[in-house]
């Protein structure tokens, strides 16, 4: 995740910007499809203001501002409002994806199909860390491919994400 920092009217002050580049990189706790954010730390009068973008996959962008007398104040205000913000969004994003990463294992090929031999014409090798199938339906988005090969973190087996015709996704979860 890249962090940008940006001090408009005032002094640049170096234990300032590693306060908001630590605590913006706690977000990454709370959503993985984090690309970059941006924290703008401005300064009118007796007014300390802080912005806060995070870009996420899928072209998504999270904003918050807080406003005090306090530089700190304002960042941990900031911070918290996007916490809660990307909080919110996975929460959504599990209640949209349940009940059709639940319905998707009865889609079995049939083992009776007479192809002829395929030749392998490319390999892709991803070593990606565990995630969770609906952080698999993110990437699956971001990467726009038919389906994608990925370690479940909650069983720590490999599972595949697809998106099927009818625009819902399914998920095959191998049992050995």
């Amino acid at each position: 995740m890249k962090v940008k920092i940006e001090e408009r009217h005032m002094e640049q002050s170096d234990p300032l910007r590693d306060y908001a580049i630590s605590k913006a990189g706690e977000l990454e706790k709370f959503f993985d499809g984090i690309i970059s954010v941006e924290v703008t730390m401005d300064v009118e009068k007796e007014r300390r203001t802080v912005k806060v973008f995070a870009h996420l996959i899928n072209k998504k962008i999270v904003k918050a501002s807080a406003e005090s007398d306090d530089m700190y104040v304002s960042i941990d205000s900031a911070i918290d409002k996007i916490e809660r913000q990307l909080k919110k969004y996975n929460e959504k994003l599990k209640d949209k994806h349940k009940g059709e990463i639940e319905d998707a294992g009865g889609d079995q090929p049939d083992p009776q199909s007479n192809r002829a031999a395929a030749e392998i014409v490319k390999t892709d090798i991803y070593f990606k860390k565990p995630m969770s199938p609906d952080e698999a339906v993110l990437q699956l988005d971001s990467y726009h491919q038919s389906f994608l090969v990925f370690l479940n973190s909650t069983s720590d087996k490999v599972n595949i994400i697809y998106e099927r015709d009818d625009g819902q996704y399914g998920l095959i979860e191998p049992q050995f």
